[in-house]
């Protein structure tokens, strides 16, 4: 039989012919995909951001100024204000926000309950209504009435008065003289203090009177 490569196993064993070992390459790793990048720190991250950014001033920094929300405190209009707002969600003004209101606490003790009187929180005990009659007879009628009020032990009664919308002379005659009788006249010494009526007892147009006790 041929072989022809019988003389090259002989040439190794001789020397002759040196045969160099077999090299495997390494594999080759893939490509790195984009977002499998190592991610730089955070520390660099802040570096890399902050990068020509100078440090605030403290000294030369602006005080923060608290904001009230709401008009300012004071102020002329406040009362308007409030009588309007409580006009939007009522529908109605205490009589105290009104031109017709009127009100008189005779003395220290009057003062104590005027805030009570003005809100109704006194019961009513008896009632005078004026209407139709003149100046004179008026007086006379709010002499009697309150004298009988006193002496029957009522401490809270209203008088009502009108508003003059009828008047001859466009004025609340009626009105502006009952007010004199309960704070100057004889009449004076049986009263605490008035207020004008709440809008359901005749708002402006009729008042109530705190007796003292007998």
């Amino acid at each position: 039989m041929h072989r022809p490569f019988e003389v090259l196993d002989d040439w190794i064993r001789a020397g002759r012919l040196r045969v160099a070992e077999p090299t495997v390459p390494a594999p080759a790793s893939p490509p790195a995909r984009r977002d499998e990048e190592p991610a730089p720190a955070e520390a660099e991250l802040f570096k890399e951001a902050m990068r020509g950014v100078r440090p605030l001033d403290r000294s030369g920094a602006p005080t923060p100024v608290a904001v009230r929300d709401g008009p300012p405190p004071g102020g002329g209009e406040d009362p308007a204000l409030r009588a309007l707002e409580e006009f939007c969600r009522t529908g109605t003004v205490a009589p105290e926000h009104t031109r017709e209101y009127v009100e008189h606490a005779a003395d220290a003790a009057g003062r104590l309950y005027i805030r009570d009187l003005r809100s109704g929180r006194f019961a009513i005990q008896a009632h005078l209504d004026l209407h139709g009659l003149t100046v004179d007879a008026a007086r006379r009628v709010v002499d009697i009435f309150l004298r009988e009020s006193v002496r029957a032990g009522y401490s809270s009664v209203r008088i009502i008065h009108g508003r003059g919308r009828h008047s001859d002379r466009g004025r609340p005659l009626l009105k502006e003289h009952v007010e004199r009788w309960l704070r100057h006249r004889r009449l004076a010494r049986f009263v605490m203090a008035f207020t004008s009526a709440r809008a359901v007892d005749g708002g402006g147009g009729a008042v109530y009177v705190l007796l003292r006790p007998r």
